[in-house]
């Protein structure tokens, strides 16, 4: 419990009450005590400030008595249900457990030589605490550079980050013995403490030299190459879709072998439509390989026992809840919350109205970091299975890792392997691996003669033809048991040719005895496999084609086409296996079968203008499975009928390839 907090304000209540920071004359500078009070709160600015039984760091000491906002205020308090009128006026911080929190959560990563990633409720002040931050670096310490980066500018400036820095800068200027001139620079996106001095009839610069630097990197990450600064601040994390790349970028200019010599700190808001928040929630989820400071999760439930970024939730900081030296009332501020909830569920019409309150009201991180422009799937329940698999490492080391190799027969068999590693992480890292390798869930069945029966594994290709990629996208090859119901192997990746990837998938739909269905807007897998002697491995054009798209004029003999109208369907065909309850309980979903953590990143990130390669392959295998399931079984006597054909015994057909299931329908069971 926080106590007696008004002493970490005094320099604060004493401008509140007279207008100024210090009643000792202003115009002696050479007055011992002027200098003296100024020197001791530049050091607690810095070095924070120890009450004896209690301690904050020096960003927040300058944010509660330099860094006026604008605050809430009412003559009334909240109770029960009912709302009371109030202002928004411009005045000092108060002391409240949520910044008193989040404070020492940087404060601490700092000295670990870590970052920060911030997920947060909505109207907790956060870019006022940025453009404090700013200014406390811009006017004490000398030479410094901070900076403001964004996606889009107007997110710094239209009442942004930087705006509530220029106000606080004119602040400090106009009432502190801090002011800088800007003669050289001072614009709307770079200031920079510096004057114009005349030696020797040349113009020099001359001054603090201290810099505050917006940027907006749109499109282009690696414009935040080589920005180091004691400072960077990501503002809006969570509507940057180039995020984790120019964090990447961004490291390489902040830390120098084990040395970290400024912090880089990610925050954002939930609810915002069409946000990407992938990146956001990749550092705040999975914060380590990003040098992100971590602090226990203990919020939520599926997720105990991990670590994770800094969170700000809706109940902390409540106003009209908390006590006067900053205390929240939790239990008060989640009923009332609670209630509110209530209300918006019972009269939202549009679902997204519901989540996106939520989002920017959360409970727990969960709830902030979705994406409503691309909630295609439940995205809930898919978080809930992702958390439990990664939360449980003995499912993880089930799976099987390793080649599938060619014996001198020419069969394909498994063998397990130390030495590689599939590629697990979604979105991919910048510099990341993409060789990736074979993942197996389950070996295939195989019968008393030792055969695997052919139709009840089918497959689905997601491919590519060209060896370098700028896009990060992979290719992906999904193997799944249609008796089952359930993905039972999968390789994703991008070796060095485009033939390796062809040629690891041949052996693994070979492995499974199937035949897998592709997208055949690249035509390098057919030729390939037709130099096989492959082609019965690639499943035909499924004629449910015809009856989602009328009249289509793209009919090739193998694989499908991708359109907007068969994408759809496609998503339908997901959405509909991930829900279809398992006749084994009776409560488990076929969601809860899927064992690939990067598959269920990319069906809640889901949208159709990213790349999602695992989720595009499952989109050819549900069709696949749903082309087969409307044939009619083939009969063995037909089919024998047809091989005693003479055009079947000519040389052409004797190859070593040439077996019964070459020329059985792809679609009989």
């Amino acid at each position: 419990m926080l106590s007696r907090t008004e002493n970490f304000r005094l320099s604060a209540a004493h401008f509140e009450e007279f207008g100024c920071y210090t009643r000792y004359p202003i115009n002696d500078m050479s007055s011992s005590n002027y200098m003296k009070f100024w020197r001791e709160e530049r050091r607690r600015c810095l070095e924070g400030y120890n009450l004896g039984f209690d301690w904050i760091p020096g960003y927040y000491y300058f944010y509660l008595n330099y860094s006026p906002i604008y605050i809430v205020e009412s003559d009334k308090q909240v109770q029960g249900e009912s709302r009371i009128r109030g202002e928004r006026i411009k005045g000092f911080p108060k002391v409240w457990d949520g910044d008193y929190e989040y404070f020492h959560y940087l404060e601490e990563a700092e000295e670990k030589g870590s970052h920060a990633a911030v997920v947060k409720t909505r109207g907790r002040g956060f870019s006022f605490k940025g453009g404090s931050m700013l200014n406390r670096n811009y006017f004490l310490i000398p030479g410094s550079k901070s900076y403001a980066v964004a996606f889009e500018k107007e997110y710094l400036t239209s009442d942004g980050l930087l705006t509530k820095a220029w106000d606080n800068m004119a602040f400090i200027d106009a009432n502190t013995i801090w002011s800088k001139r800007r003669q050289f620079k001072d614009k709307d996106m770079h200031k920079r403490a510096s004057f114009e001095k005349i030696k020797d009839g040349i113009k020099i610069e001359e001054g603090f030299k201290s810099e505050i630097l917006g940027l907006s990197l749109k499109d282009n990450p690696d414009r935040i190459r080589g920005k180091r600064g004691k400072l960077i601040l990501f503002e809006e994390a969570g509507k940057f879709p180039s995020l984790l790349t120019a964090w990447q970028i961004a490291r390489n200019s902040m830390e120098q072998g084990a040395v970290t010599f400024g912090t880089m700190i990610a925050f954002g808001t939930g609810g915002s439509e069409g946000a990407n928040f992938t990146g956001l929630e990749e550092l705040f989820y999975y914060p380590e390989p990003y040098n992100v400071y971590t602090i226990p999760n203990v919020w939520d439930e599926e997720r105990i026992g991990t670590k994770c970024g800094f969170f700000s939730p809706e109940y902390l900081n409540t106003e009209g809840f908390y006590d006067e030296d900053g205390n929240s009332d939790i239990i008060g501020a989640k009923e009332r919350e609670l209630k509110e909830r209530k209300k918006v569920i019972k009269g939202a019409r549009d679902k997204n109205a519901i989540i996106r309150y939520m989002a920017e009201k959360p409970f727990k991180p969960s709830e902030a970091i979705v994406n409503l422009g691309g909630m295609v799937f439940p995205v809930a329940d898919l978080k809930h299975r992702l958390a439990y698999l990664e939360a449980n490492e003995r499912i993880r080391n089930a799976d099987y890792i390793g080649n599938l190799v060619i014996e001198e027969d020419g069969e394909v068999t498994w063998k397990i392997s130390t030495s590689i590693a599939p590629i697990n992480d979604y979105p991919l890292k910048p510099g990341a691996l993409t060789e990736g390798c074979v993942v197996i869930y389950n070996h295939p069945y195989t019968d008393e003669a030792g055969k695997v029966p052919y139709g009840m594994y089918i497959g689905g290709i997601d491919p590519y033809d060209q060896d370098k990629s700028g896009t990060g996208s992979l290719g992906s090859t999904i193997i799944y048991d249609r008796i089952n119901k359930k993905i039972v192997a999968e390789y994703t990746g991008r070796p060095e040719t485009s033939k390796k990837y062809y040629e690891i998938s041949r052996r693994l739909i070979t492995y499974y005895n199937a035949c897998a269905l592709y997208e055949n807007e690249r035509k390098g897998i057919f030729d390939y496999f037709e130099s096989k002697n492959a082609l019965y491995l690639l499943a035909d054009r499924p004629t449910l084609i015809d009856d989602i798209i009328q009249d289509s004029k793209v009919i090739r003999r193998k694989g499908m086409h991708m359109t907007v109208g068969l994408r759809e369907y496609g998503e339908d065909l997901i959405n509909s296996w991930l829900v279809e309850e398992r006749n084994d309980d009776g409560k488990s979903t076929n969601l809860h079968t899927i064992r690939s953590i990067p598959l269920l990143k990319e069906l809640i990130a889901y949208r159709d203008d990213i790349n999602t390669d695992r989720v595009d392959a499952f989109i050819m295998t549900l069709y696949l499975e749903a082309e087969m399931r409307k044939q009619k079984v083939t009969k063995q006597s037909e089919i024998i009928t047809i091989l005693d054909d003479p055009f079947f015994n000519r040389n052409l057909f004797n190859k070593q390839s040439l077996n019964t299931k070459v020329f059985e329908s792809n679609y009989q069971f």
